[in-house]
């Protein structure tokens, strides 16, 4: 059952996703082609260049830049959307027909959940995959450096300090997976207690709980970063330490956020 649901889930996403993914990938090949114009320009560029072909220049790096952002933006819009599709599903008047299924109120939340994270790990890849291809122009290892520096970055302060690639590759790597799937369960679990304990503005309080959380356990791990940074001798380690239990924690969170949305749906939210 667990298999239809999530295929059910899946159609239903496919095309505003594939919409979401699509403007991505186009602004990203957009980006590649603009950084690469913008590139050959700037090695033609004398004292005695134009005016004109200075203003150009600048106007090409604006765009291509925009179209970097639209990339990220895109991410962002996806996971909104998916977000407040659980929403509308589960806690409106669709959520009365939602409900109604004869099937668990468990596989219905991990069908979503799946289905959440499998888009967000295709948007993730494609994101990371078009900004390496543009930083890839201005970057003399190419694509492959750029693909380095962006997971290596993912791993936090540890990627930063460490003198090991492939160590803040794969932790950076196991963050950003580890990470989907904690901001997927904590806004389930976000707006289900916004359905379960406010009477109005239920997505208001929703994202109250999902901002605060967030910033709560971000603000924790920055400070213990910081503190062991200025430590000394063993830093590097100590960092990498701290990112594996920040994502430990965070791995945590998601299962017990998916088990807590499952039960507060089956027994304390009341849609009527």
């Amino acid at each position: 059952m667990l298999g239809k649901l999530f295929a059910h889930e899946m159609r239903a996403l496919a095309k505003p996703a594939g919409i979401m993914l699509g403007i991505m990938l186009l602004a990203g090949i957009i980006g590649i082609v603009g950084f690469t114009m913008a590139d050959v320009m700037s090695d033609g560029f004398t004292y005695s260049s134009s005016p004109l072909a200075s203003n150009g220049y600048i106007m090409l790096f604006m765009v291509t830049a925009f179209c970097g952002f639209v990339v990220w933006a895109g991410a962002v819009a996806l996971f909104v959307f998916i977000v407040m599709r659980f929403y509308r599903t589960m806690f409106t008047d669709e959520g009365y027909l939602t409900l109604t299924l004869p099937v668990s109120t468990g596989a219905l939340v991990a069908a979503k959940f799946l289905a959440a994270y499998l888009l967000m790990t295709v948007a993730a890849l494609l994101a990371i995959a078009l900004h390496s291809g543009m930083l890839g122009v201005l970057d003399s290892g190419g694509s492959m450096a750029a693909t380095t520096m962006i997971l290596s970055l993912l791993s936090g302060t540890f990627g930063i300090t460490s003198s090991s690639e492939v160590a803040s590759v794969a932790l950076g790597t196991l963050s950003m997976l580890v990470g989907i799937g904690y901001n997927v369960a904590l806004a389930f679990g976000s707006l289900t207690l916004g359905a379960w304990w406010a009477r109005r503005h239920k997505v208001a309080a929703a994202v109250g709980v999902y901002v605060g959380i967030s910033w709560l356990l971000s603000l924790v791990f920055s400070i213990v970063s910081v503190i062991v940074a200025l430590g000394g001798m063993g830093a590097v380690g100590a960092l990498g330490a701290v990112t594996v239990l920040q994502t430990l924690l965070y791995a945590a969170i998601a299962v017990g956020f998916i088990l807590l949305t499952g039960y507060l749906v089956r027994t304390k939210v009341d849609l009527s």
